[in-house]
């Protein structure tokens, strides 16, 4: 940064900054330059973090241009990487008017320090006694030496062994410990052994030492101990100066001393009472070697120049302190629904780092949902059973399986640790939408246009249920469908006669089913609606008149004429006889129509109707039309005509009538009596006046026989415009009458016409039936009629036609 003019600034200071820890005291770390108008500006050190006398005061010289000078930052002390790696400098130039601050940082390099020997080791050298009778292998000294950097390995080599005849019998291991393969012996052997030891790091760096080797001669006899050989179990972690054990020797011996036979760093031992304490803490997970050491205890008394040996074997019992340790520490996965079953999800490694608790064991714990979805392979952690995505409750879940592993140490009590396992499964498209029942919709003819027909239901397996949309592929002219609800409806109306079943195709896709919102299944279901017959049409009888000619001598019950109607619903149709007098001479079996009785055309008996109009009334039961049937009865006689006037003795006949039980209430039937008889007695008097003026007529003249002329059906067939005529007239069957229109005319007709000559007729008389061939309604007064279509001669339903009684014909 450079100052304006007269405004002190920092001309080149660097952010960053790098010096070797081996740096010396003194050496020139940071050199830049300030700007002050001042002869001697002030440049203050702020602050140094972390806080150390890292500089000396900052030497500031002149430089060549007015107003700049070099500054120098030099060492005060010496630098160590391994405690401080990085400092922040603060600075500030000071004037009388202003103060300019700016801060540097100070990286230290790592240069690779030479391992530090103890102190008495480099020089004049260690001096350690040995007993003669200590045993091989037994460490006889550990050179105690440190490396100032981190994560450096150093070595140990003896160089050197006086005598030289002795160089093989001393080893060094890795951890500095001096040893002899040999045994010593005072009285025979050297006394007194010289090692040279050599100690270098990774990269070379060495420092070096001496070891002076004693051989002590073991006094005889030996000092008795109470227990001379003991084994004592202490547990890790108890401390410094925790009690071990204590020795003892012959108590009547005085001035007893104690001693180890050599160093054991882990213990200590009271010169005085031999009780064996701790030296530190003794932790396992640290020093695996400190689980067993036997220590050998020498005492050894003065005054008598006796000594004994005494084994200590110390056990150090671990503590189980700490639980396991689980890697990854949770298990967090994230799988599709359809992951196949036996795939890894994840490795779990699970340590113990107490000794004696090596073996950790895994159990898996599940939840509701979770349960029997996952297993444990040999720390591995697998799919046992399908992941269902598509399940409410693991919806609910945020589509997550958990689980808990335990991991359980062996030791006394078992310590756990617990690892979570969160597996997020990812919806997978498996299965078509589809359509449930009903697949059958019922529905009447007359629904209207707009109706719901039916609910169309469709379900997947697939989360969300619900995520369908329904449609009619193409275009259906009668049906529509609600996406969403499923609603079917009528868009027209439907006639059952036409198509009594429809069939909808009906089309379901579902969607956000799957991480691919392309990925969509679809399914086609066909829905039949039967349409509902709904009686809404008349039933059509065609024709809507019939004739029918028949002889008297048709059965009771035989069918006359059968009705030719149908119903547009398939309605089942009835005939019902509306006109009073057809009621009693005539029934109807279904749509055909019979005679209740047999006819009778007996002279001056029972003498019934040649002519008969029936009005029909045929339903569907609900709606109706009506038939009109005229009937021609053709009396017919097995009597022979004669022509002489000899008078025919008939025997008598019994007519029997058939007449239905009523039991109306009493009142009802005075009344009914009284009005009868009085229509009745109408009746007589209106009847004889008729008959007195008729007879009148019809008799004036004398009886005479004439040959009646043979009629036979098959003439009546071949010309029925002889029994066909109008209503209002009448063939006289008079003889008289019939004899003079013969006499007169000449016709051939009063001639006997017979074709088989085995049926004959002895007179007729019969009305003229009129032919129609259509049906109408008066607007006015709304009574049905009869026309036809070419004469335009119209006939009232409910007109009936003039009766011909017996006083008009006579045999």
């Amino acid at each position: 940064m450079e100052g304006g003019e007269g405004v002190p600034g920092f001309i080149d200071l660097p952010v960053w900054a790098e010096v070797l820890e081996s740096a010396a005291p003194g050496s020139v770390m940071v050199q830049f330059q300030i700007q002050s108008d001042e002869p001697h500006p002030e440049l203050q050190i702020l602050s140094v973090t972390p806080a150390a006398a890292l500089f000396r005061t900052p030497v500031i010289n002149p430089s060549d241009i007015p107003d700049f000078f070099t500054v120098q930052m030099v060492l005060n002390g010496s630098l160590d990487y391994e405690r401080v790696r990085l400092y922040s400098v603060s600075l500030a130039i000071v004037t009388a008017s202003s103060l300019v601050q700016q801060s540097f940082h100070l990286r230290v390099v790592d240069v690779n320090e030479a391992p530090e020997c103890e102190p008495q080791f480099q020089f004049p050298g260690v001096e350690v006694g040995v007993p003669e009778d200590i045993s091989p292998y037994e460490p006889l000294y550990t050179v105690l030496v440190r490396d100032p950097d981190e994560n450096d390995t150093i070595s140990f080599v003896i160089s050197k062994v006086l005598p030289p005849s002795t160089l093989g019998r001393f080893q060094i291991d890795e951890r500095g410990r001096i040893t002899s393969d040999q045994t010593f012996d005072y009285q025979k052997g050297p006394k007194e052994f010289s090692l040279s030891v050599i100690v270098r790091d990774s990269q070379g760096a060495n420092c070096s030492g001496t070891v002076w080797i004693r051989v002590l001669k073991v006094f005889t006899p030996p000092l008795d101990f109470l227990v001379p050989v003991r084994n004592v179990s202490v547990l890790e972690n108890g401390g410094a100066g925790d009690y071990v054990t204590s020795v003892q020797a012959n108590p009547n011996i005085s001035a007893v001393f104690y001693t180890f036979v050599k160093p054991y760093p882990p213990y200590q031992i009271g010169p005085e009472d031999g009780i064996i304490r701790t030296a530190y803490n003794l932790d396992l997970e640290a020093d695996r070697t400190l689980e067993r050491m036997v220590l050998l205890v020498r005492a050894f008394s003065v005054v008598e120049n006796r000594s004994g040996t005494a084994t200590i074997t110390v056990n150090v019992l671990d503590v189980n302190e700490h639980p396991p340790f689980c890697s990854p520490p949770v298990i967090l996965v994230t799988v599709p629904e359809t992951t196949e079953v036996g795939r890894s999800l994840g490795t779990l490694t699970c340590v113990d780092i107490d000794i004696n608790n090596h073996s950790v064991s895994l159990t898996l714990i599940e939840n509701d949902i979770s349960l029997f979805k996952f297993r444990l392979s040999s720390g591995q952690l697998q799919v046992n059973s399908s992941l269902d995505y598509d399940v409410e409750g693991v919806a609910a879940n945020s589509f997550q399986y958990e689980a808990v592993i335990l991991a359980t140490d062996s030791g006394s009590p078992a310590l756990t640790t617990e690892v979570q396992v969160l597996v997020t499964v990812l919806p997978v498209n498996e299965f078509d939408p589809r359509i449930v029942s009903p697949l059958v919709l019922l529905v009447l003819e007359d629904a209207r246009r707009g109706s719901v027909v039916g609910l169309v239901t469709a379900v997947d397996q697939d989360w969300p249920f619900s995520s369908i949309r329904l449609s009619i592929p193409g275009e259906d002219p009668f049906f529509s469908i609600d996406p969403v609800g499923g609603q079917l409806y009528l868009r027209a109306e439907l006639d059952f006669e036409e198509k009594p079943v429809h069939t909808v195709r009906v089309q379901a896709v579902d969607f956000d089913q799957d991480t691919d919102r392309t990925n969509q299944r679809t399914s086609v279901t066909d829905i039949t609606i039967q349409v509902q017959n709904v009686n809404d049409n008349t039933p059509v009888c065609d024709p809507v008149s019939y004739e029918s000619a028949i002889f008297s001598t048709l059965a009771a019950g035989v069918a006359i004429i059968t009705l030719t109607c149908t119903d547009p619903d398939g309605d089942i149709l009835t005939g019902t006889i509306t006109n009073g007098a057809a009621v009693d001479r005539f029934q109807m079996n279904g749509l055909s129509l019979s005679s209740r009785n047999a006819f009778s055309f007996v002279p001056d008996g029972v003498y019934d109707d040649t002519w008969y109009e029936v009005t029909i009334k045929v339903s569907d039961g609900k709606f109706s039309t009506d038939a009109v049937v005229y009937i021609t009865v053709v009396p017919w006689t097995t009597t022979k005509p004669t022509t002489t006037t000899t008078s025919t003795t008939r025997a008598p006949q019994v007519v029997t009538v058939l007449k239905q039980v009523w039991n109306p209430e009493p009142w009802f039937v005075v009344v009914l009596t009284l009005t009868v008889a009085l229509l009745l007695l109408t009746a007589g008097l209106l009847t004889w006046n008729i008959l007195t003026r008729y007879s009148q007529l019809t008799w004036d003249t004398p009886v005479q026989r004439f040959p009646t002329p043979q009629i036979s059906v098959r003439w009546i067939k071949d010309k029925p415009e002889v029994l066909l005529r109008h209503r209002s007239n009448r063939v006289l069957c008079n003889p008289i009458r019939e004899q003079a229109s013969d006499e007169g005319t000449g016709s051939d007709e009063s001639q006997e016409v017979s074709l088989d000559g085995s049926v004959s007729l002895s007179r007729v008389s019969m009305h003229e039936v009129a032919r129609f061939d259509g049906k109408a309604q008066d607007p006015v007064s709304g009574r049905s009629y009869l026309f036809n279509s070419l004469t335009g001669e119209r006939r009232w339903l409910d007109k009936v036609a003039p009766a011909v009684s017996a006083a008009d014909t006579h045999v």
